[in-house]
């Protein structure tokens, strides 16, 4: 619409003011345009502050077609809300805050084929740099939909339901619970809104406060966690007993312990692989008495439950690997 003002010749209302300063006389932009299609005095009325009366003068648009913009207007925010028009909408937008109170906002960047989104504090003017705060999208929402859904199926009664009322509560909240990490992100977000849902990051936690419904108090649950780096990478490690969140597989890790098993075929049985083909064959040695790491070390490692710590380039340092499963629990952390 924008454009199509502009190209009729419509502009803006000038206005001249003193010194004969003129202002307007511009073509329409997204936001006087949106100014004026919210103005009532067009169908006879006006508005003061936050109230709108009748007016003196004659509508010259019709209520009805007044009332349809105002509902596509709510929609298209409803929309915007939901990330709905995003290719990347981040399921945390406008609801999560720094350790200072500042907002965040999601920010992304590219590294060869992987992108990495975070969310980061949004400065204001003169702000130093340093001071921002970055954390990494998935994981954080991740934790924060686990946290809801965790609550969600510890309901607790407050004495005043009825007991056919209290089951059907139960039933709809595990329900809810069951369903909600696996929803698409603007559904997820379409609920977070609802239970009015604010993420404070702390130096060492991560507060998430929401109410499930109109009927209940807020609710607040705090998750021990903390920013470490890993290479170039910053991740989140939840505190083992908060048990809320897992992380997501480190893929050098994924990669060594298949490199490990491609070793150890070639090494053994003359299996030959693309995957180590240019290794030496020191190399294939080292990675062979990987394949032999204890069952629950490997299990970690796939689903991403390993120490915070343990990393690709870490084991490759240490040298020989013990054969004992008791001695790499030791070596690698998982006492």
């Amino acid at each position: 619409m924008v454009d199509e003002l502009a190209a009729d010749g419509y502009r803006t209302k000038p206005r001249l003011y003193k010194g004969e300063r003129i202002v307007g006389n511009i073509p329409f932009r997204a936001g006087s345009l949106t100014k004026l299609l919210h103005n009532p005095v067009y169908i006879g009325k006006v508005r003061h502050k936050d109230t709108i009366y009748d007016g003196e003068h004659e509508a010259i648009i019709d209520q009805a077609l007044f009332d349809e913009v105002q509902k596509t207007f709510a929609s298209n925010r409803r929309d915007n809300a939901l990330g709905k028009k995003s290719e990347n909408p981040s399921l945390l937008t406008g609801l999560i805050t720094d350790p200072e109170g500042r907002p965040m906002s999601p920010t992304q960047a590219r590294k060869g084929a992987r992108l990495y989104r975070y969310y980061t504090t949004r400065l204001e003017p003169g702000e130093k740099k340093n001071s921002v705060w970055r954390m990494p999208c998935g994981e954080i929402e991740r934790l924060v939909i686990n946290a809801i859904a965790d609550h969600l199926r510890s309901l607790e009664s407050n004495g005043g339901e009825t007991a056919a009322d209290l089951s059907k509560q139960i039933d709809d909240q595990s329900d809810m619970a069951d369903a909600l990490p696996d929803m698409c992100i603007t559904k997820q977000r379409e609920i977070l809104l609802n239970y009015q849902t604010k993420v404070q990051i702390k130096e060492a936690a991560i507060e998430i406060v929401f109410k499930p419904s109109d009927n209940t108090d807020p609710v607040s649950v705090t998750v021990n966690a903390e920013l470490v780096s890993r290479g170039s990478d910053v991740k989140l490690a939840i505190a083992p007993s908060d048990g809320i969140s897992k992380r997501d597989p480190d893929p050098i890790l994924l990669r060594l312990v298949a490199h490990a098993f491609a070793a150890r075929d070639f090494l053994v049985d003359g299996t030959p692989s693309p995957m180590i083909a240019e290794y030496s064959k020191a190399h294939l040695q080292k990675l062979t008495r990987l394949s032999y790491l204890a069952p629950d070390i490997i299990s970690a490692i796939i689903d991403g439950s390993q120490p915070e710590n343990l990393t690709g380039r870490r084991i490759l340092r240490m040298g020989n690997v013990p054969l004992c499963w008791k001695a790499q629990r030791a070596m690698l952390g998982f006492n």
